[in-house]
């Protein structure tokens, strides 16, 4: 039996490239239903508390990588959560920011 690493190491670069891509999507999206699994709330209750459609609480949860930052730290703060944001500079240092308050600005 193929192992999944043996799997895709024949495979072509931007093949490995796709799913790579393709399991970080998952894994967030992964996470952030979860969170409201653990609340035993369904996507129609968290959008009633995130003033939302059931339609864009799905579209959060499917598309965690490509909604707007100020709507995923809404989604997880109505949840109970905090996210933050680790930025990892090219000298190793890694800042990490909280976003449990961020809401939108055009200030720096």
């Amino acid at each position: 039996m193929t192992t999944l690493e043996e799997y895709l190491s024949a495979q072509t670069p931007a093949f490995r490239k796709k799913v790579k891509a393709e399991f970080r999507q998952m894994s967030l999206q992964c996470a952030v239903s979860r969170l409201r699994y653990e609340q035993n709330l369904t996507q129609q209750e968290v959008a009633r508390k995130l003033q939302l459609s059931q339609s864009a609480v799905s579209k959060i949860e499917r598309n965690a990588l490509d909604v707007k930052l100020s709507d995923l730290v809404r989604y997880v703060n109505i949840l109970g959560g905090k996210l933050s944001l680790q930025v990892d500079l090219p000298s190793g240092e890694k800042i990490v920011v909280a976003l449990a308050n961020f809401e939108h600005s055009d200030d720096c």
